[in-house]
């Protein structure tokens, strides 16, 4: 077992005057903090991090365990994390930007920005845009040549082989998530903009938003001296790894690094308190559904409401709930599993960071989005139906003990 270090700071706000927690937003905070404590210590995670925003204002930054096991040093807000897919949505940001700058078109052929690529036919070289891809909608099986990144290979050793594809549905059509393919989108957005994509990064969110220990890559990663390293399991418990290079391969599918404070001033930014840097019309276009995945959001929260369905857009996972919308992106890459989300709606954003591959998401985002959507009522109700059958579970372990 890891000896637990467990720091937080509850801060009502980040950049605005204090003012007084409601509440509301006390119970949110203490029972998200307790349940993501709770997963930590149940699956002996290394070392975690947890914030909650409300708007422009942050709502707290918990922290629990070790940089790396066996070490003494202690995860903190600025400890930062590999971001996985996560990356994703910044992608999404930089090239929805450069297309308002009107230095790339998003309606434009993939092939247009990326120099030596070619499809199987001359008609898909046409029908595939830098929007589709973003989208996730390029109708190619999902997860195209992922093996070959697994196994080392540069995008440019792979780039030859996408020529074998054949769409599996209609290009636009339907919903096909793939790493390798949206990894091209970084040589679309330094084409564009004639910088590398870190300094792109850098130069139009880490720096505005005073992202202050956001990179990009693996060189990066390791030059910071409060990094979380990456865990695999072994014997009862967890022990550290070097961090791969594979994927950091493809920048904008899985090549952004950051911490928990980073992430709680992007949810900020992504919920409009920020509009010298994320421009309202820019948000507009990024909280438009996209392309709808088959398979319907199983948490519970979501089964109280009358229409529920799961989309992608561009660069964020979205569900689609009523007339609202929670914007979301998990992410998984060896010996990490970030998630971040925010609700326009309710002003609420998320971010959990571990290092180690196992999801707690499931858990301890899912309550906390039924602490925000729930009816109060029903969410108490459930709550102590929760415990009084975690408690019935505890009494027959402690029989079975004697």
């Amino acid at each position: 077992m890891f000896k637990r270090i467990v720091g937080g700071c509850l801060l009502w706000c980040l950049a605005m005057p204090l003012v007084a927690a409601t509440a509301q937003q006390e119970t949110i905070v203490a029972h998200t903090k307790a349940k993501f404590d709770e997963q930590m210590d149940k699956l002996n995670i290394p070392g975690g991090a947890l914030a909650i925003v409300w708007r422009d204002q942050l709502l707290a930054i918990h922290t629990v365990g070790v940089r790396q096991a066996g070490q003494p040093d202690a995860v903190n807000a600025d400890t930062v994390f590999r971001l996985a897919s996560v990356s994703k949505t910044f992608a999404g940001n930089i090239m929805v930007q450069l297309a308002h700058e009107q230095r790339l078109d998003l309606q434009a052929p993939l092939t247009r920005y990326v120099p030596g690529l070619v499809l199987r036919t001359p008609q898909l070289e046409q029908q595939l845009t830098l929007e589709q891809v973003l989208a996730q909608r390029s109708g190619y099986w999902s997860h195209a040549f992922e093996d070959l990144l697994e196994a080392d290979q540069t995008p440019e050793q792979i780039k030859p082989r996408i020529q074998e594809l054949s769409p599996v549905c209609p290009v636009g059509q339907c919903y096909s998530y793939q790493n390798v393919l949206f990894g091209f989108l970084t040589k679309a957005a330094e084409q564009s903009s004639g910088l590398p994509y870190e300094e792109l990064l850098a130069e139009k969110i880490f720096r505005p938003l005073g992202m202050a220990t956001a990179s990009v890559g693996l060189v990066q990663l390791l030059a910071n001296p409060n990094r979380a390293w990456p865990h695999q399991r072994g014997g009862r418990g967890w022990t550290s790894m070097k961090p791969k290079a594979n994927f950091y391969r493809v920048p904008t599918a899985a090549g952004v690094n950051a911490s928990a404070r980073d992430l709680a001033v992007y949810l900020q930014a992504m919920l409009g308190a920020a509009p010298q840097v994320f421009r309202p019309e820019l948000l507009q276009a990024l909280q438009q559904p996209q392309v709808r995945v088959p398979n319907r959001p199983r948490w519970p929260i979501w089964q109280q409401f009358s229409e529920v369905s799961a989309w992608y857009g561009l660069g964020w996972r979205v569900v689609q709930y009523d007339e609202h919308k929670l914007f979301y992106h998990a992410g998984v890459v060896d010996g990490y599993r970030p998630y971040i989300a925010y609700s326009p709606s309710t002003g609420y954003g998320i971010v959990l960071l571990t290092n180690a591959e196992v999801d707690i998401a499931g858990t301890v985002a899912a309550n906390f989005w039924q602490d925000v959507l729930g009816d109060p009522e029903k969410t108490a109700q459930q709550r102590r139906a929760a415990e009084k059958q975690s408690l019935k579970q505890s009494k027959k372990r402690t029989r079975r003990a004697r």
